[in-house]
């Protein structure tokens, strides 16, 4: 017993003395370090800290991007520090890119290549390296298998990988087959990338492999509809949203009596994002025909501008001459700037319908409207112009609006 506890007390102060040298050493080679001479500095590190420590990763980490520095030269102190710390990925890809930047031959750059991702085959930040680092040097069957690895369980991923790919893959088809991981969430993002990049080529690769139909407020289903409507693909945009809607056909009005509830203000959905003092509801008490009508209501608080609600009419682009019809009801509306309806279209003179008095009945409107032939797209809006500075400029009270419908007015053929 008493032995035991001599040799505890000076077990102490021996672990305390050789702490204290390993850190003299450390910071002594860590002084001592020239990364510019990496021969000197590993010849130094061998006979002071033949361990490696600290200082060798130090040296190692500070030869990696040196543009100065002969690759070959380096070389030695990777191998040297990572024959002693053998579990460091990033100093592998290190190896890996100077080995490719000296000139080895590529089954050994792949080598160091392969044993980065091995000591850490699930670290995401090491894997999107590994496939730069493959695309820049031009190898991109390895590249697209770190990408892959790299989005595995990661969807929010997808656009980087996409536009990444798109250096060496073209095709949307071929891109998708060759990066995407199986899942419905994958091609949801891929679909959502299409769209900001304006690439309707991929959305309808993407909008083929998805499974349809997709439910009203389907993000994949906004994202495939609006890069229709901006890219001029309307008859693709009403395609779509009857697939989702069993009460619309293409050459009808969306929701035109107002079944749905309002959804998000993309797409094919009535767009109903109010100014403040403004507000609207669908109203199930009110309607020509069932099961609601949209209520626009008004506080009396504000003196708005409005262009909305406002709905996109996909057409026919072979007619020139439109008819939008429907029927509206007004209840104590103040101001002599009322709303009135509006339809419009891109190179063609607006019609408008004004309302016909502050309270009224349901009552019918009509607007025709001439558009330019090869034309597909109309926007009815609800609109007002507002007041500068009349004394009855705030607006009250409530509009109806329902039972909307579109249709062709036959042109009356020229005399020959």
């Amino acid at each position: 017993m008493r032995t035991a506890l001599v040799l505890r007390g000076l077990m102490v102060p021996l672990a305390g003395s050789i702490a204290l040298f390993i850190a003299a050493s450390e910071y002594l080679s860590l002084r001592a370090l020239e990364p510019r001479d990496p021969d000197s500095s590993l010849f130094q590190l061998q006979a002071s800290q033949p361990w490696g420590g600290f200082a060798a990763q130090e040296l190692a980490r500070g030869l990696y991007g040196d543009p100065t520095l002969d690759p070959r030269s380096a070389e030695p102190v990777l191998a040297w520090q990572l024959a002693r710390s053998p579990l460091n990925p990033w100093r592998w890809l290190d190896r890996a890119e100077l080995a490719y930047a000296a000139g080895e031959d590529w089954a050994r750059v792949l080598w160091h290549l392969d044993a980065a991702v091995a000591v850490q085959p699930e670290d995401r930040s090491l894997r999107w390296e590994a496939a730069e680092f493959a695309r820049k040097t031009r190898h991109f069957a390895v590249a697209e298998e770190h990408l892959r690895h790299w989005l595995q369980n990661n969807p929010g991923g997808t656009s980087r990988a996409l536009r990444a790919a798109a250096d060496w893959i073209a095709d949307p088809d071929s891109r998708l087959t060759r990066i995407l991981p199986e899942g419905e969430p994958f091609l949801e993002a891929a679909l959502e990338f299409a769209r900001r990049e304006r690439d309707m080529n991929m959305a309808m690769v993407v909008w083929d492999r998805l499974e349809r139909p997709r439910t009203p407020e389907d993000r994949a289903l906004l994202d495939f509809v609006d890069l229709a409507l901006a890219t001029g693909k309307h008859g693709l945009a009403a395609e779509a949203w009857a697939e989702s809607f069993s009460d619309y056909r293409p050459g009808q009005v969306p929701n035109a009596d107002f079944q749905h509830a309002f959804g998000p203000a993309r797409a094919l959905h009535w767009h109903t994002r109010m100014p403040r003092g403004t507000r609207v509801t669908r109203d199930p008490n009110q309607f020509v025909t069932e099961p609601a009508s949209l209520q626009v209501s008004f506080d009396g608080s504000e003196n708005p501008h409005l262009q909305q609600p406002s709905i996109s009419i996909p057409v026919d682009p072979e007619i020139g001459r439109w008819k939008i019809f429907g029927s509206w009801r007004g209840e104590a509306l103040t101001t002599r700037s009322l709303p009135y309806v509006s339809v419009s279209a891109q190179g063609a003179v607006p019609a408008r319908a004004d309302i016909p008095a502050s309270n009224f009945d349901w009552t019918p409107f009509t607007l025709e409207i001439d558009i330019p032939k090869g034309t597909t797209l109309l926007t009815l809006q609800l609109r007002r112009d507002a007041l500068s500075r009349e004394f009855d400029r705030y607006i009250a009270g409530d509009l109806w609006l329902d039972a909307i419908r579109i249709s062709p007015i036959p042109t009356t053929p020229s005399p020959p």
